[in-house]
């Protein structure tokens, strides 16, 4: 009986060792996720305004494109004038030219 007794308390001390690391190390495994969570967190907080970012700079891309349209635009517009305005001189010096020999006779 008392061999019973004294395995039983062998077995009884084994387990409570076990609990007493099992404790330990759950309250490691906590501290690691409370570290994780809140390395988490700041990540979660990096994301937002990286996205944050990048929705402005897309705005401001698509706002420079459109600048860069209308420029564009406003430039084919200015050539159309220009080369109206160089046709129109040169038919204006052929119109001087023609004139200039009828001059000289007078």
């Amino acid at each position: 009986m008392e061999n019973q007794a004294v395995q039983l308390h062998e077995k009884v001390q084994a387990l409570i060792e076990q609990y007493t690391k099992d404790k330990k190390r759950l309250a490691e495994l906590e501290a690691a996720l409370k570290e994780k969570s809140s390395s988490s967190s700041g990540y979660e907080e990096q994301i937002k305004k990286l996205q944050a970012d990048l929705k402005a700079e897309q705005a401001v891309s698509e706002k420079l494109r459109l600048e860069v349209d209308q420029l564009m635009k406003k430039n084919q517009d200015l050539e159309k004038a220009v080369s109206s305005f160089e046709s129109f001189a040169g038919d204006l010096n052929d119109k001087i030219d023609s004139l200039i020999p009828k001059i000289e006779k007078l």
